[in-house]
């Protein structure tokens, strides 16, 4: 029934920004499977339910959690320096975590009060590095705390819909990484629990706010390069993970691939109807013992849209040549195309090579911090 229900419900123009659940309406985020090789599960966890609505952007203070949130998205300079600020709790403090910290406290309006790391050390550090009054080691102690606001769940995947699901019961909105859950049953659970809730839950997914990205969409919306035909994207990190990381973590569609995959439906304007994705491991053989897509650490995608548009994804946990993010699309007009973001636009010219000067920007922390900062500011 699930499947026969969302495979009917597909949404023409979806929201420029994350999809969120607030006030008993679900606003879909592609929270893929780590079963990505089964063409149901696949399409089921890629479309996650038919109702469509801008996120808004109101103060989550402002917002009685059984009321309607729906109003417009601006807010005037008055209106956004009065409001009281949103305080908010991070579990996690680690890579995401530090990059979401220092992300909240550049966002205006939004104050980071408590933070929470099973390694209470690193929750030490982090708290005195960004100025937060309260640290802890139980990630419970940050969603049941009375001050705060709303949760920024940065754990490990394993741990998130048990976190989302708690964060509801204690009446905290929530903005979580990437995934949901690393199953499709848990994915669902979560986002009942937040709709019966009536809280908002946001899923970090912060290249739609990255102005690279935003470029080749408005040329899309606009018809600058005519009606789209295909889609290209690529995600090339400079080094794999350590084999802790990609344990438990879901596999590589959900913990990597998940951010390509939203990006082809966030520019194609569409939900897909038909998913291929293959998967391998070239890099690191380590993981090969691994279950599922946990034992890939490269994949290949083609999605179907309707109106014949196609979509390729290709994602690789290593690039000699350093941290590779494109996107490309072709129109029946011509053809935008994204490339990579360097520190400088030097170039060198000798002999044997002629180029940038330097390589692109390592990793999406230096890449996409602007765009995390945009992020924070559009969910609070």
């Amino acid at each position: 029934f699930l499947q026969k229900r969302l495979m009917r419900q597909t949404q023409r123009s979806p929201s420029p920004l994350p999809y969120t659940i607030t006030n008993g309406k679900l606003h879909p985020y592609c929270a893929l499977s780590n079963k990505m090789a089964n063409f149901k599960t696949a399409v089921i966890s890629i479309i996650c339910a038919g109702t469509v609505k801008a996120f808004s952007p109101t103060p989550l203070k402002s917002i009685s959690r059984y009321e309607s949130s729906d109003v417009p998205l601006y807010m005037t300079a008055e209106e956004s320096g009065a409001r009281d600020p949103v305080k908010v709790g991070v579990i996690g403090c680690g890579r995401i975590g530090i990059v979401h910290l220092g992300a909240i406290n550049k966002a205006p309006g939004v104050v980071p009060v408590i933070v929470s790391n099973p390694t209470v050390s690193k929750a030490e550090d982090a708290a005195k590095k960004y100025g937060v009054a309260k640290f802890t080691s139980d990630a419970m102690e940050v969603i049941t705390d009375p001050e705060v606001d709303a949760v920024w769940i940065c754990s490990p995947s394993q741990f998130h819909a048990d976190q989302i699901k708690a964060c509801a019961a204690n009446g905290k909105h929530v903005f979580c990484e990437k995934p949901i859950a690393t199953d499709l049953a848990e994915t669902v659970e979560a986002i009942n629990a937040c709709n019966e809730a009536g809280v908002k839950l946001m899923i970090g997914l912060q290249r739609r706010f990255d102005p690279n990205f935003l470029r080749v969409r408005r040329a899309i919306e606009e018809k600058e390069v005519g009606d789209t035909i295909i889609v290209k994207t690529c995600s090339r990190d400079p080094a794999p993970p350590p084999y802790e990381y990609v344990k438990g973590g879901g596999g590589i569609f959900n913990d990597m691939a998940v951010h390509d995959l939203d990006m082809t439906r966030f520019l194609v304007g569409d939900d897909p109807i038909e998913i291929l994705a293959v998967g391998s491991c070239h890099i690191d053989k380590s993981i090969e013992d691994l279950p599922g897509s946990e034992a890939f650490d490269t994949a290949s995608c083609i999605v179907r849209y309707p109106n014949g548009v196609n979509a390729m994804v290709d994602v690789c946990r290593q690039s000699s040549y350093g941290y590779d993010q494109r996107a490309e699309v072709l129109g029946t007009k011509g053809m935008i195309a994204t490339d990579n973001v360097y520190p400088n636009t030097a170039k060198i010219y000798k002999n044997d090579y002629t180029g940038n000067a330097d390589m692109p920007f390592d990793f999406f922390l230096s890449r996409y911090f602007e765009a995390y900062v945009t992020e924070t500011e559009a969910f609070c």
